[in-house]
């Protein structure tokens, strides 16, 4: 593994540093105020044009380019991320210089003081002989995406910071990675056909030519996780499996840990080929899925504006 690149971004950045039936309203936890929102049903935006984008393994809302979002192939492509809008139109390529694509499964998007950034997990391992994986940071790039011209823009960027790590207690298969940007911790999910574990790991303070260790926190009643994201504020987490989600609510300022230890809401996802990627909006509670295969669909899950809302009852709440 290469040492990482560009000391001073990396100085810089740590110094930033049951099922409803169809139709029917999906309940929603919003910890921060108490109160439970309503959600309607999946509904299709669009189909991916690219035919590039043959499978779809992660998706992450853009925070430089409001309304776009970034994705990539699981393994097989080369070390590139596609930013495209809800229309299913391909904006840019951006291809990460100086990094290896074994597996790519997750990508993830955070922002920190005012600069945005996108983290890459390359840390798929279906044959859990890994000893180490990787994930990329890389600063959302300057891309003119409003130039008119039909051809996307393609261009190279450079990771700020590269992250080898292991874990505590040997290898495992992970496809679903999520960054809190209020505490600065990366978080990591096992896929597992039974209990599957979560493990987190801070950003490092300092180059180390031995890799992180990520570490158990939390052990989850889910099987084949696929997909993670933590919303902007850091309230939420929604887990994603090959069938539906499951969202994570904190109450308060209580650790991911406790959080991870109540039994989640479940959030009804579409029927897909092969669902393997999750993301919240820009407004932290909207969620956004794509698929596997050629052109599959670009699918929201809204939030119902103006709906009757309700308060989480207190014992639930202080669990």
């Amino acid at each position: 593994m290469r040492p990482w690149v560009n000391s001073a971004a990396i100085i810089l950045l740590l110094c930033l540093l049951p099922v409803n039936p169809a139709g029917s309203f999906q309940a929603q936890k919003e910890s921060g105020s108490g109160i439970i929102l309503q959600y309607g049903p999946p509904r299709e935006l669009s189909l991916l044009k690219d035919e590039r984008i043959d499978e779809s393994s992660g998706i992450a809302a853009s925070i430089r380019y409001p309304g776009a979002f970034w994705t990539h192939n699981d393994s097989g492509d080369s070390a590139r991320v596609f930013l495209i809008d809800k229309s299913g139109k391909t904006l840019a390529t951006v291809s990460i210089k100086g990094a290896s694509a074994v597996d790519w499964e997750d990508i993830a998007s955070f922002k920190l003081g005012k600069e945005s950034y996108v983290l890459i997990a390359d840390a798929g391992d279906n044959v859990r002989r890994r000893e180490t994986c990787v994930l990329y940071v890389v600063r959302e790039p300057e891309i003119d995406i409003y130039s008119g011209v039909e051809e996307p823009s393609s261009i190279e960027a450079e990771p700020v910071l590269q992250i080898s790590f292991s874990y505590e207690d040997g290898p495992h298969d992970c496809e679903a990675v999520a960054v809190d940007p209020t505490t600065s911790i990366i978080y990591l999910v096992s896929k597992e056909p039974g209990e599957s574990r979560v493990y987190c790991m801070p950003f490092p303070t300092k180059e180390s030519k031995d890799p992180n260790v990520a570490k158990a926190v939390a052990t989850l009643n889910m099987q084949f996780p696929t997909a993670m994201d933590i919303s902007p504020d850091g309230k939420r987490a929604v887990i994603l499996t090959y069938v539906d989600a499951y969202e994570f609510s904190r109450v308060g300022e209580e650790a991911w840990a406790q959080a991870f230890s109540r039994e989640p809401r479940l959030i009804k996802a579409p029927a897909r080929k092969q669902g393997e990627s999750i993301c919240y909006g820009p407004d932290g509670r909207t969620l956004y899925l794509t698929s596997e295969k050629e052109h599959q669909p670009l699918w929201e899950i809204p939030v119902v504006e103006g709906a009757k809302n309700h308060k989480i009852p207190a014992s639930e709440g202080s669990q």
